[in-house]
């Protein structure tokens, strides 16, 4: 593998064992309260796979005990976002399916050599990375507790509908369904602005005990979806140094939007012709850095 590749991997593989630490996986690891996207996590780890084995499955014996608190089809508009090749993410819900686990859409066959170890416990859902499970758990797994979330991190303007299906990954129809729900119990609010409605919670109201806005999260579809891409790029070697830099302005540009939208380093762009496969390069060491740092929220 391209040494780039490598780091990058290594630095997604580290922020995975965090995120599943914090959802009860038994690992000693750094500690990060950067609230969790539990089918980002699992659609990283699908596609990560034989790059860590333990990790891999010791995910899994998690999603086999506490899988029912995962929307298997969000799980699936996410790994398609994140590009997570099938065979990767059908092996990877199929083993969990196999052992006990919930089935999600998408699997295939299972991995023959999957041993559950009871390597994870889920006694609470109260601390701050596990604020989609607890959500899920008071409200159900479907889109109700979703926007919740993304609501929960909104600034004081609120969101539109829009915004919501775009954050939350869910479809229009299950938004607006969610949403008729949600305001018909008291637990969102909306005022019309210009054309449209913005959708904000009700002021001084805890939607859980001890839970009240503002709560930011990162969008880790996104940032693991630029991570994941800039790792598949790297992996490749067979362009030119030209070729190479055509290739890669042409892939910051597809990412431009997730870069600034959650604040990601950006590459010198002012770098012409053959410099910017150079300038690339230092990006990407940029970027293992600012994987591997406490989450920016």
């Amino acid at each position: 593998m391209h040494p780039l590749a490598s780091s990058l991997q290594g630095a997604l593989l580290n922020r995975a064992w965090i995120q599943w630490a914090a959802l009860g996986v038994d690992a000693t690891v750094e500690r990060d309260d950067a609230v969790v996207d539990p089918e980002a996590l699992i659609a990283l780890t699908a596609e990560l796979g034989d790059a860590d084995a333990r990790l891999r499955d010791l995910s899994t014996d998690w999603c086999v005990a506490y899988g029912r608190y995962v929307n298997g089809s969000r799980l699936k508009q996410v790994a398609r976002e994140l590009g997570t090749p099938d065979d990767a993410i059908g092996e990877y819900v199929a083993t969990v399916a196999a052992a006990g686990g919930p089935a999600w859409p998408m699997a295939t066959r299972p991995r023959p050599d999957y041993v559950r170890r009871e390597k994870a416990r889920l006694d609470s859902a109260e601390s701050r990375p596990r604020l989609r499970i607890r959500l899920r758990a008071a409200f159900g797994v479907n889109a109700r507790a979703d926007i919740l979330a993304s609501l929960l991190a909104a600034s004081p303007g609120g969101l539109n509908a829009a915004d919501l299906a775009r954050n939350t990954r869910f479809t229009k129809p299950s938004i607006a369904s969610a949403l008729d729900a949600l305001l018909l119990a008291g637990l969102v609010t909306a005022r019309p602005v210009a054309n449209e409605r913005r959708l904000t919670l009700p002021p001084k109201v805890l939607i859980l005990p001890g839970l009240r806005p503002p709560v930011p999260q990162a969008d880790w579809v996104a940032r693991f979806t630029v991570a994941l891409e800039v790792r598949r790029f790297s992996e490749r070697d067979d362009m030119s140094t030209t070729v190479r830099a055509i290739e890669a302005r042409r892939l910051i540009n597809l990412l431009a939007d997730r870069l600034s939208t959650e604040r990601m380093p950006m590459p010198y762009l002012d770098a012409g012709g053959d410099e910017f496969a150079m300038a690339f390069d230092r990006w990407i060491v940029r970027l293992v850095d600012w994987l591997r740092a406490p989450t920016r929220e």
